[in-house]
């Protein structure tokens, strides 16, 4: 053979050989975190100053990759809520710095911490969709305090995933759930059709804890552990002013007690739009005694936890727009005026409606986003905008056809609620998180969609996220 062509054949060997290689390789995980308190003095969720910290708050990072590059960044937060303008930013940030394929979100919506806002606009606009999308009444740039926090932890979003990318090692990936409650449905309807907040039993709630742990194969030894279980974190009492993680917090802790300090422990909130911790709002001993109670069931998940053999990451995300309830008719609209003379925000919202009437216009939809990992059909984690009711978790978990699955809320932004259609075709007794007008106390009849979603919106979400699944 010819020098030359002993040369090229060598190579080829080379090349194949390396490419058995790769193919034989499988996921690589790397963990990190960074604490993100704010400092004392820098407001709370419900408009409190905090006086002080009774367990700090982290952003924590768990990055997956394939052994074809593709790779996530998926982040948890101990954040109540960020709209999509924070999180569009922030996620493109991690993108460019980190080099990642894509970066999830994910807050755990503890009512003791505070919201993470977008950088403010150079044009200073400051419009009613961006109050409503940011939470507050204020722009970021009038409370330099607030500001610097609030640009910690878009660079601690970068710093986290730069540190999980550097410690990417080979890992054995292991799947488990557990049974475990520390919350209730918190929908209660009466005799009359009337919607409000209590503790419910008998209805629907999601009865367990998924986990997905990374371990070192050589040693056997976990390094992180992403577990996820929907309920609001609102077991801390609200008047103490103190900065808390609520029961999430606890339950990082209870698993690093068993674990070891260096596991990265992640809290990921799952469908928690109705469903509230319990007892609500009492004591710091509640809450540690939910998060020790669910800590407890991560550990036992592990234990007969089933290995995940997939070596290949698919990532895909749909981006959807929910229509908005119709609106009421201008008779009704003009009736409305007159009983709210001197309500100034409501007379605005229903000015809003009369335009959109004469105009001819329908009430603005609201966009919703759903994204997706999947590791093979061994496991799934589905994640979406919003606070989803607990029956949107349990659709997953009954129609995905995974082996396992994780479900993901209050992902990559979007505030507010979206119910069922049973919920939302209620009307105005549906109820704070789907009610409509004349129901003035339902959360969505001052947004910027002038109401909340239209029924149908349930069945629409569903095959979206049968979109996520469904082979090319």
């Amino acid at each position: 053979m010819k020098p030359l062509l002993q040369f090229l054949a060598s190579i080829t060997v080379f090349i194949l050989a390396v490419s058995a290689t790769a193919a034989e390789k499988g996921i690589l995980a790397g963990a990190a975190e960074q604490e993100i308190t704010p400092p004392e003095g820098i407001e709370i969720h419900a408009a409190r100053p905090n006086v002080g910290v009774r367990d700090p708050l982290f952003l924590r990072a768990l990055l997956l990759q394939d052994p074809t590059g593709t790779s996530v960044a998926i982040i948890t937060a101990d954040i109540i809520c960020s709209g999509f303008s924070a999180m569009d930013e922030l996620r493109e940030r991690v993108k460019q710095k980190t080099g990642v394929d894509e970066v999830w979100f994910n807050c755990s919506h503890a009512h003791s911490s505070r919201w993470l806002r977008a950088t403010p606009p150079a044009d200073n606009r400051w419009t009613e969709e961006m109050i409503w999308d940011e939470f507050y009444e204020h722009p970021l740039r009038e409370n330099p305090q607030e500001a610097a926090w609030n640009q910690k932890v878009h660079r601690a979003a970068v710093e986290v995933v730069a540190e999980a990318k550097k410690r990417l090692r080979p890992a054995t990936l292991h799947a488990g759930r557990a049974p475990v409650q520390v919350g209730f449905n918190r929908r209660i309807t009466d005799a009359n059709g009337w919607t409000s907040m209590g503790v419910n039993r008998d209805a629907p709630a999601v009865p367990w804890v998924n986990v997905l742990a990374a371990s070192d194969p050589k040693t056997k030894l976990p390094f992180a552990v992403l577990f996820e279980h929907p309920a609001h974190p609102v077991t801390v009492p609200p008047g103490n002013n103190l900065v808390s993680a609520d029961f999430p917090g606890t339950a990082v802790s209870r698993i690093r007690q068993q674990l070891g300090d260096d596991v990265i422990a992640m809290y990921g909130q799952g469908c928690c739009g109705n469903i509230n911790s319990f007892p609500l709002r009492t004591s710091f001993a509640d809450a540690d005694a939910a998060g020790n109670k669910l800590g407890e069931a991560v550990l036992a998940a592990m234990e007969k936890s089933v290995p995940i053999d997939a070596k290949e990451i698919t990532l895909r995300s749909k981006h959807i727009k929910l229509p908005t309830r119709p609106l009421p008719s201008p008779e009704v609209i003009a009736e409305w005026k007159k009983q709210n003379e001197n309500h100034p925000a409501r007379m605005r919202q229903l000015n809003k409606m009369s335009t959109a009437l004469q105009q001819g216009t329908t009430p603005p939809p609201r966009r919703f986003d759903v994204y997706g990992v999947m590791l093979g059909d061994q496991w799934c984690l589905v994640g979406m905008s919003y606070e989803t009711f607990a029956e949107y978790e349990l659709w997953i978990d009954q129609h995905a056809p995974f082996a396992h699955k994780m479900v993901f809320a209050l992902t990559n932004g979007g505030r507010a609620y979206i119910g069922t259609d049973e919920a939302l075709a209620m009307g105005p007794n549906g109820g704070y998180e789907a009610a409509c007008l004349p129901n003035w106390v339902g959360h969505e009849t001052m947004s910027p969609h002038l109401g909340p979603p239209a029924v149908g919106s349930e069945k629409e979400i569903h095959r979206t996220f049968e979109s996520l699944w469904k082979r090319p």
